[in-house]
């Protein structure tokens, strides 16, 4: 950057990768180079105030190695990395001192790190109230980036680092988001929540993001943000939505508004968008309120409608626990359940290996048909030695068997014929 000129500045990103300047200008090291002197570079630039012992040095270079002379393998690190600095650009200087046994960037030339400018920022934030405060704590979140260090860098001394600057992030975020809350700052709270999610896409920050697009009655946005994470948690986890989720969903569905201009406008929201084959897959809780309603015209209309539960298992029946194993065999038995059922038919995904189906105007035994068409299915889409096992009772029976639905079926061996389909 032309600004940065004759300014003396070597300027270093460790969080969300890891980067060096000087005066504007990239600073790259040899990549055909040994990774040592890098770590080197890295520590100094950890330790830039007060320095490191040679001891602890050795140790976290060359922990892992065997190295008959640790004195001599960290000077021989210290004269590669002050050859790669001047190759790459750097004035002259020794670069390093070593004084007392402690190892320091030397200071004639200037290091500026990202890691302690948030340090600084979180710390003088301590100091202030008001606006400065927040000004400060905005600073020090602008500031971090993602994980410190590139994600393969997995040395002990990294990955401590690692967790201490995203712990103070957290810390960070909880004071600030507390602070605008308070003043209803909730555009702030939003771009904020939403470049935390994009780094850690964890659940309160999603939270944050749900209940500020809900105080800024962008109920749309808020419910889309709830879906994708729902669907993530989901897929990567098998984990079903939390009960602090499930309240914003139930809250922001209630309070979805605005008066279209006509019936026409009102059918074209409500239409489904696409119409592909099979059945219909909604979320849990969509699926929850469905059931409700389906129960209550049943107790008027006397319609037959059957729930099934289908459970992955492996070749001796017991459901599936590894991850790695469910999330391949997981969406074959999807395709399977959405082909073997009706357009009218409805399922959503119970956990990781389960699957909940609603089968309106059916018969019992026509339901033992759609379990054995879905495992034909599954096995010619390649399911191998799995097994599917399914539970199927009519909807009256659950609904007098299970008065809360929504805390989930705690004893689905009572329902009628339980059979596992090879």
């Amino acid at each position: 950057m032309e600004r940065e000129k004759n300014t003396g500045i070597m300027r270093v990103r460790m969080l969300g990768g890891f980067s060096i300047s000087y005066e504007g200008a990239a600073v790259v090291f040899d990549r055909k180079s040994p990774a040592k002197f890098v770590q080197l570079f890295q520590l100094l630039m950890l330790h830039l105030k007060d320095g490191i012992d040679k001891a602890e040095l050795i140790d976290a270079l060359y922990g892992k190695d065997t190295v008959e002379n640790g004195n001599s393998s960290l000077n021989n690190t210290i004269f590669r990395l002050r050859r790669q600095l001047k190759k790459a650009g750097m004035p002259d200087g020794s670069y390093i001192t070593v004084q007392k046994g402690i190892c320091r960037w030397d200071e004639k030339i200037k290091a500026v790190v990202d890691i302690h400018q948030m340090e600084a920022a979180i710390e003088e934030a301590r100091m202030e109230n008001g606006e400065k405060k927040e000004e400060l704590l905005k600073e020090a979140c602008s500031l971090y980036k993602g994980e410190f260090l590139p994600p393969g860098a997995a040395e002990a001394w990294s990955v401590i680092a690692g967790v201490k600057y995203r712990d103070l992030y957290f810390d960070c975020m909880r004071e600030l988001f507390s602070i605008l809350k308070e003043r209803r700052e909730y555009e702030d709270i939003l771009h904020i929540s939403t470049r935390a999610a994009s780094i850690y896409p964890y659940e309160e920050w999603q939270l944050w993001r749900i209940d500020s697009l809900l105080a800024l009655n962008r109920h749309k946005e808020a419910l889309k943000v709830y879906e994708e994470t729902a669907s993530l948690y989901f897929n990567e986890f098998g984990l079903k939505p939390s009960e602090k989720m499930l309240k914003r969903f139930h809250s922001m569905s209630s309070q979805i508004q605005g008066v279209p201009s006509d019936m026409w406008e009102i059918r074209r929201d409500l239409r489904e968008k696409t119409k592909g084959k099979g059945a219909y897959f909604c979320s849990l809780p969509s699926f929850i309120d469905t059931y409700r309603i389906i129960t209550r015209m049943t107790e008027r209309t006397g319609m037959s409608v059957f729930l099934m539960l289908c459970t992955l298992t492996d070749s001796s029946g017991i459901p599936m626990e590894k991850e790695d194993k469910i999330s391949k065999a997981a969406e074959k038995f999807q395709t399977a359940i959405k082909l073997s059922l009706r357009r009218g038919d409805l399922y959503t995904r119970y956990s990781s290996c389960q699957f909940l189906i609603m089968l309106p105007g059916i018969t019992q035994e026509n339901c033992f048909c759609v379990a054995e068409r879905i495992t034909r299915l599954f096995k010619e889409a390649g399911g191998g030695s799995n097994r599917i096992r399914c539970y199927i009772s009519s909807l009256i029976d659950v609904n007098e068997e299970f008065e809360n639905f929504e805390d989930g079926f705690s004893s689905p061996e009572r329902w009628m014929r339980p059979k596992t389909y090879n």
